[in-house]
């Protein structure tokens, strides 16, 4: 038997020892998963100090802000200042945040650039049922508006209010502003509700009680001063009050009731002062005083004065939740009959108003009002009611209104449901 050659032998055991040295140990873990595991633990390290910055700076926020509402809640310290939260956040949340840079640009694209010359569109109706014992129950689409509303330029905007009902279509407001003169002047044409007083700018759907007191319906008719001319509009800073605001209106003398109708010769002219107080940070206190003169159908003067007051509360974190309303105003008619004798009749409203849950509110209104060519004719009514905002599109009325007439002793009462609902961007606004 041949022997293999005896050299090979140290060849073969070279072999071997290298390839047992170039195996992977299992004790130890490959070079890969090594420097993977080092990763992890470095990612969880600064996730851990992130989180602690973060908490950290959560609960400094938390006691800034229990130091405001401590504050806030005394009434001898100021209100703080929107400035002075922002610092303090900025504060809070370390220096980068502050270095951020901010643009103050819009952020919309030349995309909806088509959009802005589309009018918006607007449409509210009104539903009345109403129950009566002197006369029968019916229901009655009481106003359906359409209202459209678009900027002209850079410089005007136009309003128009198309009322619908069962005198047919009719023109209810139409005009331009131009909300962008120097010195806060406002100025405004064509056919408009006045600033005559504190509720006359509002259409029906946007009344706190389903009708106008009744002294504006004495003296104004069931739709209010409505008149077409020019409206002049100041914005005052703080000579008196917080703000303050003067109007001046010339216009036609069309109101049927208080002036001549479509019979008048010469102009209307309205005068108001408007003055806002805030009170505290939860309360505000309002006091107008208008008057318009004019001339009546018959070529006598017609001059109506008015005075109104507003007192407001709504708690600023609870402003969804309580609400309470009180406003008063008083109107002097002096008007010239057709024999050329100057009648002097008073009116007025106050009602109250509160937020007892949210979006539900309950009311009453005292009216009194003397007829402005007969003064010995007065009339007096109370009106509780009781409104539901099932959203800031929809909103349901409960009321009773009781009316008695001095003279005569005649009296009549009825009860109203009232579902009013708009659609649009522009719902039950109140100016």
């Amino acid at each position: 038997m041949k022997r293999p050659p005896t050299h090979r032998l140290p060849t073969a055991i070279a072999a071997l020892v290298a390839l047992l040295i170039s195996l992977p140990s299992s004790a130890q873990p490959p070079p890969d998963q090594h420097v993977e595991t080092t990763a992890i633990t470095a990612l969880r390290a600064e996730l851990d100090a992130l989180r602690l910055e973060y908490e950290q700076k959560l609960e400094l926020l938390e006691h800034r802000l229990a130091e405001l509402e401590v504050g806030a809640s005394a009434p001898a310290q100021p209100a703080t200042s929107l400035a002075d939260l922002r610092a303090a956040a900025r504060e809070a949340a370390g220096d980068e945040v502050a270095t951020q840079p901010t643009s103050t640009a819009p952020a919309t694209g030349k995309e909806r650039n088509l959009s802005l010359l589309n009018p918006e569109v607007s449409a509210t109706g009104i539903l009345l049922a109403r129950s009566s014992g002197d006369s029968r129950d019916e229901f009655n689409l009481h106003a359906t508006e359409i209202d459209i509303q678009s900027a002209l330029d850079p410089f005007s905007r136009t309003r128009w209010v198309i009322g619908f009902g069962e005198e047919g279509v009719h023109v209810e407001e139409g005009y331009v502003t131009y909300s962008s003169l120097p010195g806060g002047l406002e100025l405004m044409g064509g056919r408009f509700k006045q600033r005559f007083g504190a509720l006359n700018r509002q259409h029906l759907h946007a009344l706190p009680q389903s009708d106008y007191p009744l002294v504006y319906r004495v003296i104004f008719g069931d739709e209010g001063l409505t008149q077409t001319g020019l409206s002049f509009n100041w914005l005052l800073g703080k000579p008196w009050a917080t703000a303050n605001e003067i109007t001046f209106e010339v216009t036609n003398s069309e109101n049927e009731e208080a002036f001549s109708g479509e019979d008048f010769n010469d102009f209307s002219a309205l005068l108001k002062i408007k003055s806002f107080w805030e009170l505290t940070p939860a309360t505000y206190f309002e006091w107008g005083l208008s008057g318009v003169t004019g001339e009546t159908a018959w070529g006598g003067d017609s001059r109506i004065f008015g005075t109104d007051l507003t007192y407001h509360w709504q708690p600023p974190g609870r402003a969804k939740y309580r609400e309470v309303l009180w406003r008063t105003e008083f109107l002097l008619s002096q008007r010239d009959d057709p024999l050329g004798l100057e009648r002097e009749a008073w009116g007025g409203y106050s009602y109250l108003q509160g937020l007892l849950r949210r979006n539900l509110y309950v009311g009453a209104r005292y009216d009194r009002a003397e007829d402005p060519l007969s003064p010995d004719e007065r009339q007096w009514s109370i009106v509780p009611y009781v409104t539901w905002w099932q959203s800031e599109f929809v909103r349901l009325r409960a009321q009773y209104s009781y009316l008695e007439n001095e003279t005569t002793g005649d009296s009549d009462d009825h009860f109203t449901l009232q579902l009013a609902w708009a659609a649009g961007p522009h719902k039950h606004e109140t100016y």
